[in-house]
């Protein structure tokens, strides 16, 4: 279990690919996730450099592609396909092992045309062309839990699939923008978890629903990260955990007729589950731990953001050293 950077984190930093592996380097941590749109025009030896610069220095590198669902676009399975494929020998020369993909926001689950149920398959009708290519080139793409699909319509996608290059990269907090649990997602996906978007949050009510933040420091929202890093450790040990942190908010519009009959796997279990996290958020934001919208306009995050990386990344790395430390020690007594 390695733990890394997910490059968005520091998207009002300008910084080029070398630039974000020196500083992932200099923070101590092991491995880069970044967009590959950040490659765009550069030549094949910056390429190679950047392959070179890695290996030498012990780092993994993932890269983030385009999405996966045609969803209201009018474009064909065959065009999204097109769109991917200089991605796979990038991915190669790098040594990239994962491309990282989505289905996309909650928004897409509120189309009346295509539906969801439709938008699902023609993504599945993508992600199995996608499966072949990479395949060849022995690579994976994983799609990530990305307050778009509940952890059980992930893994429908994945199951449907049935590719091994085909997996998971679970944001660890994302399940909380879409009303589950993050341990239930974590132990939903867990099989096919590869890699990681690391990532704490809250959620507080308002009066159209409630708002899921970007982001918090690692260990101070409403994510129970020691339980889900036990938990895909176990399925995983080679599991990437990549630090991702924002600022802002996302407004839930839990209230929502059209939004919330998107739901087929909502149980009541499942809803009383959420309304604790939405009271615990409601204690933490009144305690002055997250901002409130009106709060968060004032918040220089460009500065925020950098400032508290080396805080998430020694929490990062402690607690996966705990973890593999317990695991371990329980495996040779059971042994």
């Amino acid at each position: 279990m390695k733990v890394g950077l997910d490059a968005l984190t520091l998207k009002a930093v300008s910084l080029d690919p070398l630039e974000l592996l020196e500083l992932t380097r200099a923070a101590g941590l092991e491995g880069l996730h970044f967009s590959a749109r950040l490659m765009e025009g550069r030549d094949g030896a910056y390429v190679e450099k950047l392959a070179e610069e890695a290996k030498a220095r012990g780092l993994y590198l993932e890269l983030a592609g385009p999405g996966v669902n045609p969803g209201q676009s009018g474009r064909t399975v065959a065009e999204m396909v097109a769109e991917w494929k200089p991605l796979f020998p990038l991915a190669r020369r790098l040594n990239a092992p994962f491309l990282n993909t989505c289905f996309g926001l909650l928004k897409e689950r509120t189309y009346s045309t295509p539906t969801l149920a439709e938008q699902i398959e023609s993504t599945i009708e993508v992600l199995r062309e996608l499966s072949l290519i990479a395949a060849d080139f022995d690579l994976m793409i994983t799609l990530e839990l990305h307050v778009d699909l509940t952890s059980l319509e992930l893994l429908h996608i994945v199951e449907a699939v049935d590719s091994a290059h085909v997996r998971v990269n679970l944001d660890t907090a994302n399940a909380l923008g879409l009303l589950e649990d993050p341990v239930d997602a974590a132990r939903t996906l867990a099989p096919y978890v590869h890699t990681t978007h690391f990532k704490d949050t809250c959620v507080y009510p308002t009066d159209e629903g409630y708002n899921w933040l970007g982001g918090a420091p690692l260990g101070r929202g409403l994510v129970d990260l020691p339980a889900v890093v036990e938990i895909l450790y176990r399925a995983n040990p080679s599991v990437h955990l990549n630090i991702e942190d924002s600022g802002g908010f996302i407004p839930i519009p839990m209230y929502d007729e059209a939004f919330l009959n998107s739901f087929t796997d909502l149980t009541p279990a499942r809803m009383a589950r959420f309304v604790r996290h939405l009271w615990r958020g409601e204690q933490q934001v009144r305690a002055g731990l997250h901002p409130r919208p009106e709060e968060s306009t004032d918040i220089d995050w460009a500065a925020v953001i950098p400032a508290r990386l080396q805080y998430n990344v020694d929490y990062a790395r402690r607690l996966r050293d705990e973890t593999v430390a317990r695991v371990e020690d329980e495996n040779g007594r059971e042994a």
